[in-house]
């Protein structure tokens, strides 16, 4: 997985959006990436918005210095077909809602590619002019 301006360019070739600010700025070292992969689903979709919720659940014990993003990854403007969860350390990802939506291809791989973005009031798994929805704002 590259990044290629605003976009992640992944080694089969599929380039996907993730949350602009989850790539944008000062890259946190050494971070785990747990990055999953599927089948497209329309972000309005009640799976998506059932993994919202579970989403929360999961990653509010990992608020504070371990947490260091949370982002869908849009194939376009109606589309989700990923999900990446970034820690500053390993973390149990046995337990992620977004593998159970999206698990054909499921990895944790060590990268820098991420950067610190100040906890949204929920999962950034919503979409806005056809990119990952900007959690905490409109």
């Amino acid at each position: 997985m590259r990044r290629e301006g605003s976009t992640l360019t992944f080694d089969s070739g599929l380039r996907l959006r993730p949350d602009p600010r989850s790539i944008r700025g000062e890259p946190v070292a050494g971070a785990w990436a747990h990055v999953c992969l599927g089948a497209p689903v329309p972000y309005d979709d009640p799976t998506v918005q059932q993994m919202r919720r579970d989403a929360l659940a999961w990653w509010v014990p990992l608020l504070g210095d371990v947490l260091v993003c949370v982002t869908t990854l849009a194939l376009d403007s109606v589309h989700c077909v990923g999900a990446i969860t970034v820690a500053s350390v390993p973390v149990q990802w046995d337990d992620d809602p977004f593998a159970r939506v999206f698990p054909d291809d499921v990895s944790v791989v060590q990268t820098d590619l991420f950067c610190c973005v100040p906890p949204p009031p929920g999962p950034v798994i919503e979409r806005y002019a056809g990119v990952a929805w900007p959690g905490g704002h409109f």
